[in-house]
């Protein structure tokens, strides 16, 4: 009896090794509507928008989500395929960008990566500051793109500051806005993240 529980065990932990190796090697993807209102600026106002988010354990998977991607990030799928990535060391850590001709945006994560950091400074001190960076840079996007309609990506950005006569953004609207893209994207960010740090199991990802 007692072997056969041994042997059932056993069997077990190579099945969740094998189905970890097995996500590791995919990309995951999720839509996400961001949606949000910030009243007081009117050039902005309520924001509706579709945003892809990725993650995958290296870095030229990354070029894979969509069209343009070289283009719009001056980054190089040759190079990410090239480079000798490390949990400690990678070619793209994480990126936010534009793809498909200027239509779509995403924010991608290198799972690698993320997990080396959590070994080394902790796993929510990584996954706060991979948050925290790349969410700046996704909010920034969402209100240019915004803001700019068929102008963007390639015409001038709206730039940030307290004078309205040369600020379209002014810096509470970029603060209370990236607080609210955060809020919207972590439950699915922690998801994806599971698969490179085993820590986030669902009974941690859920405490309030």
């Amino acid at each position: 009896m007692w072997i056969f529980i041994d042997v059932v065990i056993k069997l077990l932990d190579i099945l969740s090794e094998v189905e970890s190796k097995t996500a590791k090697g995919k990309t995951q993807t999720k839509e996400i509507t961001i949606s949000f209102d910030i009243p007081w600026n009117k050039k902005i106002g309520k924001v509706k928008q579709k945003i892809t988010l990725a993650m995958s354990d290296s870095s030229e998977k990354v070029f894979d989500l969509g069209e343009d991607i070289e283009k719009y990030s001056g980054l190089s799928l040759k190079e990410a395929e090239e480079y000798n990535e490390t949990p400690e060391d990678a070619y793209i850590y994480g990126l936010c960008q534009t793809m498909n001709g200027g239509k779509d945006l995403f924010f991608w994560t290198n799972g690698t990566r993320m997990g080396g950091a959590a070994t080394k400074v902790g796993v929510w001190p990584a996954i706060l500051e991979q948050i925290s960076h790349e969410c700046i840079h996704l909010t920034r996007a969402i209100l240019a793109k915004h803001i700019m309609g068929k102008g963007f990506p390639t015409k001038d950005w709206p730039s940030i500051g307290e004078d309205p006569k040369k600020n379209l953004i002014d810096e509470e609207a970029l603060t209370t806005a990236t607080g609210l893209v955060v809020e919207q994207i972590t439950d699915s960010f922690l998801e994806m993240a599971e698969t490179y740090i085993p820590a986030l199991t669902k009974k941690v990802r859920d405490l309030k």
